[in-house]
């Protein structure tokens, strides 16, 4: 599992610097165009129009290679049902967004345990998704402190990972920007990385989550990706230990 999750980490390092990509572009443009205000020489003109250009270039081969990317995911699963996976993936969004929400939760642990184990029945007592990664979440994000640090959705990349017979698997990875609130305004927050799992029955039930937060040196290289910067090759996102008692 560990050596399935560093592959796809590394495959959506390209994908999450796609995002950047667009909004360089805008920040670029804009920036040109104030450095020009004021000179309205033609070869002023002539230089903007040349590198708008080259700016869109760039987003414009980065997208294509993203859509050939995808275009190759489905052409080796064949029989893909596109419709379904759209919806599946809003699933997954939803599912991860209600995991993720527990950094901001005034909920304890067991708390919060209990509340995802209610509302979603493919969870039980032995849920890695409920042993390991609230618990870790909750810990690394403040919230056990009362103080954790709120986070909007930055980035989500969801993919097909397997299709077994009328079974569909998912693997995600989405990013998270802390947005700083009360006693935790002046933290260092940094963004955070979650990959996470998970597989739907033919009626688009989901059958089965699971959730890891990337380690630091994980999350450095895809935030490193995502600016578009060097960065060493990630360990992996590996789950830590159960808790003990």
């Amino acid at each position: 599992m560990n050596e399935e999750i560093k592959d796809r980490l590394r495959q959506h390092a390209g994908k999450l610097l796609i995002g950047g990509t667009g909004a360089l572009f805008v920040l670029s443009v804009l920036t040109l165009g104030s450095s020009l205000v004021g000179d309205g020489s033609a070869a002023s003109d002539t230089k903007a129009d040349q590198l708008v250009h080259k700016l869109e270039g760039d987003l414009d081969d980065a997208q294509a290679k993203l859509e050939m990317r995808h275009a190759a995911l489905l052409a080796q699963l064949p029989g893909v049902d596109v419709e379904r996976v759209d919806r599946e993936t809003v699933t997954g969004r939803s599912l991860v967004l209600s995991l993720i929400d527990s950094s901001a939760s005034i909920r304890t642990v067991k708390e919060q345990q209990a509340l995802l184990d209610a509302r979603y029945g493919f969870l039980d007592h032995e849920s890695r998704v409920l042993t390991e990664f609230v618990p870790e979440w909750m810990t690394a994000t403040g919230a056990t402190q009362g103080s954790g640090t709120t986070y909007t959705l930055a980035d989500l990349d969801i993919d097909v990972s397997r299709v077994q017979g009328l079974n569909y698997s998912y693997t995600g990875v989405v990013r998270l920007d802390p947005v700083r609130v009360g006693p935790d305004r002046n933290s260092t927050a940094q963004s955070e990385f979650v990959v996470f799992t998970y597989a739907t029955s033919q009626d688009g039930t989901v059958t089965s989550l699971d959730a890891y937060r990337a380690s630091s040196r994980t999350r450095d290289t895809l935030a490193a990706a995502g600016k578009g910067q060097p960065a060493e090759p990630d360990d992996t996102a590996t789950p830590s230990p159960k808790p003990t008692g």
